[in-house]
């Protein structure tokens, strides 16, 4: 089928929740993807922080192969071999108590935020609220979506559960004002992804760890966007010297396949009893297995520091182009994880980058993001550029 067909065919079938880019991607290879009919476009999404190893990965395509043959799924009524071989890998290197197996980020949120209650009520006797940030974004069901402090998702949705309040990234004073002795646990991203690419500065992440043992509150870090790699460093929390309680996982630790993760200390692991929360898809094997892969792959320090000098080389590039061109208000990021402030255009730039034959996205009308697989080259970063320049030349 063509790629009208194909669209013409998801225009009839598939609920209309999408605003989809007119492209119909078929394969991919290296940094690089491919329609039906047969353009190549260089990825600098990664499928939104996914494909971290980019696409056609040998040692993970074998490793998904082999367990295929092996067992396509167990349910958590049994032991499994890669989910425990996982959570061995992500409690070592983490220094982390315990890791329990999920699907998708938001799960792993929901499944934070319940470990954050059972902990307060359990050795408290109380504490049900939660500090979230404006501009934050953790996920699609009703709790995550209520702490995500962007009205443009709440609209016909409320009322959302009780006990969600907002506060000011990077200002601990705002903090301060909505808390109170029912407040339980404070989640932020250590950097806003889809709230427009912001980072946290490092004083005010250990503010926030000093508040929350002087008030026994449990400090959770939502790193399904920004962690595995994608600031340099395996854990996003390694990047800012703090130790939150409690760290959330998905997006690239499944290395294509739908996975997540939540790993807790030692205080929360011991709070929670069994039968406390469950999962029928969590840790299948096939994930698991991919996901011992890329924990191996992108753990590597030799992978960390390129993953580092790739970043700051995009970002140095960016800066050049904002230097350039006034339409450019800003440029922010850490790692591989960076975006463009380009006021109420932002759609543009992606509309005319696609024409490009790159593909990059817009979080807001305001923010250009680039997530690209952390296996990118200078090369394929150069040609991003280039394909930037001329995009904002003709807008």
């Amino acid at each position: 089928m063509t790629s009208s067909e194909i669209m013409e065919k998801e225009a009839r079938y598939f609920l209309g929740t999408y605003n989809r880019l007119p492209v119909v991607l078929e394969r991919g290879e290296g940094c690089y993807v491919f329609d039906v009919e047969g353009k190549r476009y260089l990825d600098l999404m990664a499928g939104i922080a996914v494909n971290v190893l980019g696409y056609s990965f040998s040692p993970l395509q074998e490793a998904i192969k082999e367990e295929v043959d092996k067992l396509l799924h167990v349910s958590n009524l049994y032991y499994s071999v890669p989910q425990v071989e996982l959570a061995e890998r992500l409690v070592e290197k983490s220094g982390f108590s315990r890791m329990f197996s999920v699907n998708s980020g938001a799960e792993a949120n929901e499944v934070a935020l319940k470990m954050s209650r059972f902990y307060r009520r359990r050795k408290y006797g109380k504490g049900y609220k939660f500090i979230s940030f404006y501009r934050s974004f953790h996920g699609r069901t009703l709790l995550t979506l209520g702490l995500t402090a962007q009205e443009k998702f709440h609209k016909d949705l409320d009322p959302f559960p009780p006990g969600i309040e907002y506060a000011i990234l990077n200002n601990l004073e705002s903090v301060e004002k909505v808390l109170d002795d029912e407040v339980c646990a404070i989640i932020v991203e250590p950097v806003q992804g889809e709230g427009g690419i912001y980072p946290c500065e490092k004083e005010f992440l250990k503010d926030l760890r000093k508040l929350c043992d002087e008030k026994n509150l449990v400090l959770i870090f939502d790193e399904v966007q920004c962690g595995i790699g994608r600031l340099g460093k395996f854990f996003a929390f390694e990047n800012f010297e703090v130790r939150p309680d409690i760290v959330t996982l998905a997006k690239g630790l499944g290395g294509g396949l739908p996975l997540g993760a939540v790993l807790v200390n030692e205080e929360i692991a011991a709070s929670v009893h069994r039968g406390d929360q469950g999962s029928t898809f969590g840790g299948n094997p096939i994930c698991a297995r991919a996901a011992c892969v890329v924990v191996d792959e992108v753990s590597q320090e030799s992978f960390l520091s390129a993953v580092r000098e790739k970043g700051e080389y995009f970002k140095e590039q960016l800066e050049k182009l904002a230097s350039i061109f006034s339409e450019v208000a800003e440029v922010r990021g850490k790692g591989l994880m960076l975006g463009i402030e380009v006021p109420g255009k932002a759609k543009k730039v992606v509309e005319e980058m696609l024409k490009e034959g790159v593909l990059v996205n817009a979080c807001n009308d305001d923010t250009v993001r680039f997530l690209p697989p952390l296996v990118i080259g200078r090369e394929e970063i150069d040609e991003g550029i280039e394909a930037l320049k001329r995009a904002l030349e003709r807008i």
